[in-house]
């Protein structure tokens, strides 16, 4: 599965993450893959006290924000690409 990061969930070098999921892996289960590559991410797209989603994160999974969907427990495929975005501002 193909996991795009956009603005600062960039990392030098790392705009991409190719992670493994079996079937009937969920988002939560590709979040996973991904923190367990990239752990400083983890406090970034997810609240540390609930351990969702934080409201300011997006993530979309084939172009759908994953929060129109089932959130966490969205199912995903390892043909699937999901996004992951950051707070943004601008004027």
């Amino acid at each position: 599965m193909l996991v795009k990061l956009f603005a600062s969930f960039r990392l030098p070098g790392v705009d991409r993450v190719e992670v493994t999921v079996v079937p009937g892996a969920t988002v939560a289960d590709a979040l996973q893959a991904v923190f367990e590559r990239l752990p400083a991410l983890r406090e970034q797209v997810l609240d540390p006290v609930s351990g969702q989603v934080a409201p300011h994160v997006q993530i979309m999974l084939k172009g759908r924000l994953i929060r129109d969907l089932q959130g966490l427990d969205t199912p995903v495929a390892d043909t699937d690409t999901m996004a992951l975005f950051p707070p943004v501002a601008g004027g």
